[in-house]
């Protein structure tokens, strides 16, 4: 995911919810317990699926990776 975000050009921040109590909690108010997960604005994606990911990236006005 850091790598396909990266190549994009996409700025993210990385969180860890078994270091971060509070990334926990943020995680869980957003209705999601199981990691990873992904937010693109306010839609989330499970896991690594390049072509939601890409879908959602170009939803949001990010250019996606070259394949």
């Amino acid at each position: 995911m850091k790598e396909f975000l990266s190549r994009a050009g996409v700025p993210f921040t990385e969180q860890n919810v078994e270091e971060d109590p509070a990334a926990y909690r943020e995680l869980v108010a957003r209705g999601w317990r199981a990691v990873p997960v992904t937010f693109v604005g306010e839609r989330a994606l499970k896991g690594f699926d390049p072509a939601a990911l890409t879908e959602a990236l170009t939803a949001a006005g990010a250019r996606p990776p070259d394949r």
